[in-house]
């Protein structure tokens, strides 16, 4: 009965954290040549108003995001454990998202970005049109 119940405590664990994220609404920035990201055990979040999200949470600023950085990745030496997801909104200013990008860098994270992909136009040579 123990093993049933701390089984059930890490599952409701992992899901609330999914949860939490499901409020924040964004519109990623598209590009065309995107890879595959494995899920990461910590994520930054930048929502289409400009709000600042560390792991599902508000946070007031940049500074906040590279503490909470730095104190969840103290532990962790490979790549893959220190890697930090990256969600913005595609309408967010560059001088929003870059302060964010260096306090992840400066407390020990390696970015993984992501974005939609674009479907890249064909044009046939020498007929003029272009597919979309």
């Amino acid at each position: 009965m123990g093993d049933i119940a701390f089984l059930l405590i890490i599952f409701f664990m992992v899901c609330s954290n999914f949860a939490k994220e499901a409020h924040i609404h964004l519109k990623p920035p598209k590009a065309a040549d995107l890879g595959e990201i494995k899920e990461t055990p910590v994520s930054v979040t930048i929502s289409q108003e400009g709000a600042l999200y560390l792991q599902g949470r508000q946070v007031p600023d940049a500074a906040a995001i590279e503490w909470g950085i730095a104190g969840l990745l103290k532990d962790k030496a490979g790549e893959k454990e220190r890697t930090v997801l990256f969600k913005c909104d595609a309408a967010v200013s560059r001088e929003v998202f870059e302060p964010v990008l260096d306090a992840i860098a400066r407390g020990g994270g390696l970015i993984a970005a992501i974005g939609d992909k674009t479907v890249e136009s064909i044009e046939p040579p020498g007929t003029g049109v272009r597919y979309d």
